[in-house]
């Protein structure tokens, strides 16, 4: 007996999961809200993920994957620093900044699980580029672009911080530049990914 066909729809209910989860905790989301949430049955999102213990460690596991590839691309490319650092910078903002969820996503993990499921996820697909950015960093400093007194692993978590920083209290921000998330606050959030690594490089030239 032939199996039934079934939708091709798992980046639907990774998509509906990674904004419950954001919003509401592990806890809180139910299977049912987010078969509601995103439009398709329950049973479909246990023929899929199995559980959903599954589904939040999907949602974390393509959030990784994602930055992880995109920001690898970018640090190993045949570039200067200066251009790596902008280009991985962009990855970050795009993944964070335009994506809203992500970085409530991550606040969750790590206050309620204490980042025990993003752990090897960080070590799996964002290692390297983190090694790939202090690298570029060091690759500046040895060729006089970047000041020599700063140690490279710090001045990668500096540049990176920003973003995440941003991303998180997103609320707050906008509340300190005298907006709204629903107004022309996305814009705002785009010239901030600009400015961020601009502001790195800066930081690193002295």
């Amino acid at each position: 007996m032939n199996s039934p066909t079934v939708p091709d729809s798992p980046d639907a209910i990774l998509d509906a999961a990674e904004r419950l989860f954001a919003e509401r905790g592990f806890k809180a989301s139910t299977i049912q809200l987010l078969a509601a949430e995103s439009d398709l049955s329950t049973a479909l999102i246990y023929y899929y993920f199995g559980s959903k213990k599954g589904l939040y460690e999907s949602v974390l596991a393509r959030l990784f994957q994602q930055l992880g590839e995109r920001g690898l691309a970018e640090v190993e490319a045949d570039a200067d620093p200066a251009t790596g650092i902008r280009a991985l910078l962009a990855v970050q903002g795009e993944m964070l900044l335009r994506r809203p969820h992500a970085a409530r996503l991550l606040a969750r993990e790590i206050i309620d699980f204490g980042a025990s499921h993003a752990v090897p996820l960080v070590e799996q697909r964002l290692r390297g580029v983190f090694s790939g950015l202090a690298t570029r960093i060091a690759e500046g400093q040895r060729t006089g672009q970047f000041r020599r007194d700063l140690e490279p692993t710090f001045a990668a978590l500096s540049c990176i911080s920003q973003i995440a920083w941003f991303a998180l209290a997103s609320p707050v921000v906008a509340v300190l530049l005298s907006e709204t998330p629903d107004g022309p606050f996305p814009a705002t959030r785009a010239a901030f990914g600009r400015h961020a690594a601009e502001f790195a490089l800066a930081a690193l030239r002295g």
